[in-house]
């Protein structure tokens, strides 16, 4: 093997695994040919060999350059003999049993020879020794134009980006990788169905028949619509979380969040809560409000604002409904009715017994989550002005606030526990739903879908199962300077995907993220990822992020990112054994994702025909 060789320079300094070399006449050519072998030649972010004894060193060449021969300093005559060729290379590996291994596991000597490389061996280099059984086949390398493919074994069970700017091929890239997988489960040469694939698609570039897989799901969530439209599915474990409530309702941590926490700890809503429980509550309020020793005004529009919500109305001038539409007496402190008779006057044990059972006959179905949540707020509200000490200027904004969420959280999100059959492969379109819900939705997806991983693999040494969570334009959840939102509400939904990064390895959660900007994504997450796919970047602060939070890049690699075409990009991290440029498939329109600038030659066109 090594007698074949090309050779076409010396070593003629070391420093440990930077390499001085000096090149022969007549070997610039880009390649060579020789017993039906093509051989790369000499260039910048070329790989070479370097021959020690009976191992070939591998190196990649960092910088060239000429030394004059000439020393006398007033010769201005330039001729190409006066100039010797000169390299840098950085030793990256070594070829042993006709395999390349990445490491320093030796060093040259002065004098030893360099040799190019054949297509055979680059491929071994930059292929990552990938099973056959095992590639998807991804676009070819630059500029060498080697075949590149990705091991699925070892992609899908890390965390990964995909970084690049606008029109920089990073959409293509993301639906590539993900097609040839659903291609390879739909062709049943893998079987995905122990696998759940969820995608976050902000603008809906993802959501047409053909894209990804015809086998999928798509929730086409809308916040302009009140009916009709699809929904995501909640658990009532996951809605009736203290935590989360506070955060979704940006509840204050010195009165409101402990409001809400008595709440549900009173009540305690869930599961195991029925009509027959909230019949009971409803006329305790009815009690705390008309017929208590200690009574506010402020009750009353609480209760009514129930019963709205219950859609309960009294017969017209029945005793109820006059009780209802009761006057307050502040000289006094009691509620009057229309003849000017004192609440307190009128039967009280037959009116609630009348206050039961027009419920009774009411309530056939469960109160909707949402509706019950406003329901108890209210009801302990009404307990705590009972007894005077509610702090109701601070709730009043909170509930406030509830209520004006409630309307839009109901538009998007069904809180059931009802078995919903899926396919595994989920769009959730968030292209028609406004910018809170942008921030809401991903955050109940990530959190319901990462705790039901970790119920189903917990403390199993080999996974039942596995999660992938992909969230495509990512800066818009995992940004840390929005402006929009409240700093509690920011640092949760950071925590929870941070956790995820950090740990939902172990569980069988993995997340992918892409994004135009990667500067404004927590540091944390993305230096938490394992592979980075890496389009053209040229905004400086998303090169430092590049700069601050990757390791894997060379020089080399990170010096062309700016000047990358559209399509081509970095390929680095643990799956990679060294960063490598790769020119990535462009999927065929019907597969593609609605992602392409307007056609203005065809919108502005003068044709008639057009």
């Amino acid at each position: 093997m090594i007698n074949d060789d090309i050779t076409v320079g010396s070593v003629i300094e070391i420093k440990g695994n930077y390499v001085r070399a000096r090149m022969y006449q007549n070997t610039n050519m880009m390649t060579y040919f020789k017993n039906n072998q093509v051989y790369r030649g000499v260039g910048i972010g070329q790989y070479v060999g370097i021959v020690n004894g009976p191992y070939k060193l591998v190196g990649k060449v960092t910088r060239e350059f000429a030394d004059d021969k000439s020393k006398d300093p007033n010769d201005q005559e330039f001729s190409l003999n006066r100039y010797i060729r000169e390299v840098n290379i950085n030793i990256i590996g070594n070829f042993r049993n006709k395999k390349f291994i990445q490491g320093i596991y030796g060093f040259p000597q002065i004098f030893s020879e360099i040799v190019l490389l054949s297509d055979d061996e680059i491929k071994m280099i930059i292929g990552n020794n990938v099973n056959s059984d095992y590639q998807l086949n991804i676009g070819y390398t630059v500029p060498d134009k080697v075949p590149f493919s990705l091991d699925w074994s070892h992609l899908f069970n890390t965390h990964f980006a995909i970084f690049g700017n606008t029109g920089s091929g990073k959409s293509n890239t993301l639906t590539k990788i993900y097609t040839e997988l659903f291609k390879k489960d739909e062709n049943n040469e893998i079987s995905l169905k122990k696998s759940k694939f969820i995608f976050i698609d902000f603008n809906g570039e993802y959501t047409s028949n053909e894209i990804f897989s015809q086998n999928k799901s798509v929730l086409n969530l809308n916040t302009k619509k009140i009916n009709g439209q699809d929904k995501l599915i909640l658990s009532n474990t996951e809605f009736w979380d203290a935590e989360f409530l506070s955060v979704l309702f940006s509840a204050t941590s010195q009165t409101q969040e402990p409001f809400l926490r008595a709440t549900l700890n009173f009540f305690k809503p869930g599961k195991h809560f029925n009509n027959k429980k909230l019949i009971h509550y409803l006329t305790e309020g009815l009690k705390n409000t008309y017929f208590s020793t200690h009574m506010d005004a402020r009750t009353q529009p609480l209760l009514n604002k129930i019963l709205a919500i219950l859609h309960i109305e009294f017969e017209k001038g029945s005793e109820l409904e006059e009780l209802l539409d009761s006057n307050w007496n502040n000289k006094y402190s009691q509620y009057y009715m229309r003849n000017g008779s004192y609440v307190n006057k009128l039967n009280r044990d037959d009116l609630i017994a009348k206050f039961e059972s027009k419920f009774a006959q009411n309530l056939k179905r469960e109160v909707e989550p949402l509706n019950l949540l406003m329901i108890l707020l209210y009801l302990e509200m009404i307990f705590k002005l009972k007894y005077g000490n509610s702090q109701y200027e601070y709730i009043s904004y909170f509930l406030s606030r509830v209520e004006s969420k409630e309307n839009m959280f109901c538009k998007v999100v069904k809180v059931s526990d009802e078995y919903v059959n899926e396919n595994n492969i989920k769009i959730i379109s968030l292209r028609n739903v406004n910018k809170e819900i942008k921030l809401i939705v991903p955050l109940i997806v990530a959190r319901q879908s990462y705790k039901n991983q970790k119920e189903n693999n917990d403390g199993n040494t080999e996974l039942k199962s596995t999660t992938h969570l992909i969230i495509d334009e990512a800066h818009n959840i995992l940004s840390t300077s929005s402006n929009r939102e409240r700093k509690e509400w920011r640092d949760y939904r950071l925590d929870v995907f941070e956790e995820i990064v950090k740990e939902g390895r172990k569980f069988g959660f993995y997340l992918t993220i892409s994004s135009q900007r990667p500067a404004d994504i927590s540091q944390t997450i993305v230096s938490q990822m394992h592979n980075y796919i890496i389009h053209r970047l040229v905004n400086q602060n998303d090169l430092e992020m590049l700069d601050n939070s990757l390791n894997s890049l060379d020089m080399i690699s990170r010096q062309s990112i700016p000047t990358l075409s559209a399509g081509s990009a970095v390929f680095t991290g643990i799956n990679f054994e060294l960063p490598v440029v790769v020119k990535v498939d462009k999927l065929m329109d019907k597969l593609s994702p609605n992602s392409n600038s307007a056609n203005l030659t065809r919108l502005w066109s003068l044709n008639k025909n057009n």
